[in-house]
């Protein structure tokens, strides 16, 4: 009987580059990823719900983004267990991004033909559900298969499906007209993470290497210990935070363009969608303008925090104009200094993130955990949007909170000390 290798290629640690030909097919698998997650949420939910219960946009709103949110505090870390522990001959990664792309078309399809925001609400939990299935599998691909030194440059390039999706998305949009038909077409998107998941090399983890799975493993995979992997804990609280942060001062975004700047009002004869349109696309091409070159300059410098700590502060500091001055010109001063600071920060965060992961054994559970502190802040968002909105004074509340909790989440990057 032959002894299985002491570290089997599914967890040893990469050291060859991944060519071009795997970051394009990567970069679109996040294109088909990002689209349907962030468009559906930005542009369609939201105009549904207002055409549903116009009166109680703003608390449904709410309750069908805590819905969507909630999912992931249970799929993310258990979808992630159950990958790295995943030993068939298809791969450890491979099968969880197909299922989920294909869960992730049917709740478009449903949602889609929703009337009620009841039905809304368990479409947003089901896609949630949908997309940390296959962030189990997509997210890991990086630490599995691409050496640190080049991290930076492939999640550059990986994230400007991220910073760019909303506009592209957007425009697409705008080729179709009604619901049903927005959705079909947003449904087709997952497609391209099925085309990479079956041409991406997954080495199958050998059975004598799977850890054995328990309510008590995956329940312990929720406390990462402070004393033993201190650099994994401060940047989960880094990235919690600054997801608190960016969530507070975006996820109003198109209630605010509505009840205070009285979009349609400012520009006769375009509405509101028109407006958040022309915020979004502003923010995406100032995110893109960074996103690459900042991930591309950590590598070569070696260095992640001080980047990550600068493009957290810049994103503190574009919500403040539409605290001080809330009118149309300083929106688009805000989107433009906000999609600055998020392009340096996207890429070279998640780089940071993977060169702190605890085990190579649980590189799909902690990703996922990662991931996870990136979501669920939208779960806190809607409880204290209402606070702001509704007893702190409003929208200039509102958007100073972001400027704290984006100005802290900077700081703590510096607690991470195994990286430069």
């Amino acid at each position: 009987m032959s002894l299985a290798p002491a570290r089997p290629e599914a967890l040893a640690e990469p050291t060859r580059k991944v060519g071009p030909g795997w970051i394009a097919l990567y970069v679109l698998a996040n294109t088909g990823m990002f689209i349907p997650m962030q468009v559906p949420t930005t542009f369609l939910m939201p105009e549904q719900i207002a055409q549903i219960d116009p009166a109680g946009k703003v608390g449904s709103y709410a309750w069908v983004s805590m819905m969507g949110a909630i999912s992931g505090i249970i799929i993310a870390p258990l979808a992630g267990a159950l990958c790295d522990r995943t030993t068939g001959r298809f791969g450890r990664r491979r099968p969880w991004m197909i299922a989920g792309s294909l869960v992730c078309t049917a709740a478009l399809l449903y949602t889609g033909i929703q009337t009620t925001v009841a039905g809304i609400a368990l479409g947003s939990l089901v896609l949630s559900a949908a997309f940390m299935i296959i962030g189990a599998g997509l997210a890991p691909v990086i630490p599995d298969r691409v050496p640190v030194a080049q991290r930076g440059v492939v999640l550059g390039w990986a994230t400007v499906p991220q910073a760019g999706g909303l506009i592209a998305g957007g425009l697409l949009l705008g080729l179709v007209t009604g619901f049903s038909a927005q959705y079909v077409l947003m449904a087709a998107f997952p497609l391209m993470i099925v085309l990479f998941a079956v041409v991406m090399k997954d080495p199958q983890l050998p059975p004598d290497h799977r850890e054995p799975f328990s309510l008590r493993a995956f329940l312990d995979g929720y406390r990462i210990s402070p004393r033993e992997h201190p650099d994994f804990v401060w940047a989960m609280s880094s990235r919690f935070i600054m997801g608190l942060g960016y969530g507070l001062g975006t996820l109003y975004m198109p209630y605010f363009l509505d009840d205070v700047l009285h979009y349609e009002q400012l520009f006769p004869g375009q509405s509101t969608e028109d407006g958040l349109l022309i915020v979004v696309g502003v923010n995406c091409l100032a995110t893109i303008s960074t996103v690459v070159l900042s991930g591309w300059l950590s590598d070569k410098l070696g260095k992640r925090r001080v980047l990550v700590f600068l493009g957290g502060l810049t994103m503190a500091v574009a919500a403040i104009p539409l605290a001080l001055s809330p009118t149309w010109t300083m929106t688009l001063v805000a989107a433009v200094i906000l999609g600055l600071g998020y392009g340096v920060y996207l890429a070279v965060d998640t780089a940071l993130v993977t060169e702190v992961l605890p085990t190579s054994a649980d590189r799909g559970k902690d990703m996922a955990l990662a991931n996870l502190m990136a979501s669920l802040p939208y779960v806190l968002v809607p409880p204290i949007a209402s606070v702001a909105l509704g007893d702190l004074g409003g929208y200039r509340s509102l958007f100073l909170c972001s400027a704290a909790m984006s100005a802290l989440g900077a700081v703590l990057v510096w607690k991470v000390r195994s990286v430069r």
